[in-house]
C-alpha cells in the first residue's frame, strides 16, 4: 500500500542526521508545525508515532545517512513520512511487555489511522495518518 496522495496541501519538511538526538528534534518540529496549523490536539499522537519511527531509522540506517521528515495536512488527515536509507522495512508485531525493545510499530498500529512503507530512492519510506479534528 503507497501513502494517500496530498499534492497542493499544507507541508512542512525538515532534514535530521541519525543520530539519537534527531528524535526529540523531530518531536520538536512536529509541535512547532502542528501548533502553526491550529492542530495541536494531534501533537502528542504525531510526537510519540514520530518518536518510533525516527528511531528505528536512527537503530537500522547505515552510516552517516540523513534522515528526512514530511508532515502534510491533507483533506481530513495529517500525514507524516519519515524516509531513510536504511533496507529494513518496518513491521508490526505482537508487543512482548516484557521486552524494552520492538513496541514501536505496535504503536503506530495501534494509534494511527493508516500506516505504511515504501520503496523510496536508496531507501525506505514509512508514513502514518492521523484524522484531523
Amino acid at each position: 500500500m503507497h501513502l494517500p496522495s496530498v499534492p497542493g496541501h499544507p507541508s512542512g519538511s525538515t532534514s535530521l542526521p541519525a543520530t539519537t538526538g534527531s528524535v526529540s528534534a523531530a518531536r520538536r518540529f512536529a509541535t512547532r508545525l502542528l501548533a502553526e496549523w491550529g492542530l495541536d490536539e494531534l501533537a502528542d499522537d504525531t510526537a510519540l508515532l514520530l518518536s518510533e519511527i525516527v528511531t528505528n531509522a536512527v537503530v537500522h540506517v547505515p552510516g552517516t545517512a540523513g534522515i528526512e521528515l514530511l508532515l502534510t495536512r491533507g483533506q481530513g488527515h495529517l500525514v507524516a513520512q519519515v524516509t531513510d536509507a536504511g533496507g529494513r522495512l518496518p513491521h508490526c508485531g505482537e508487543a512482548d511487555p516484557d521486552s524494552e525493545n520492538g513496541r514501536g510499530m505496535w504503536l503506530v498500529e495501534q494509534i494511527a489511522a493508516r500506516w505504511g512503507h515504501h520503496a523510496s530512492g536508496n531507501g525506505k519510506t514509512v508514513w502514518f495518518t492521523l484524522p484531523l479534528p
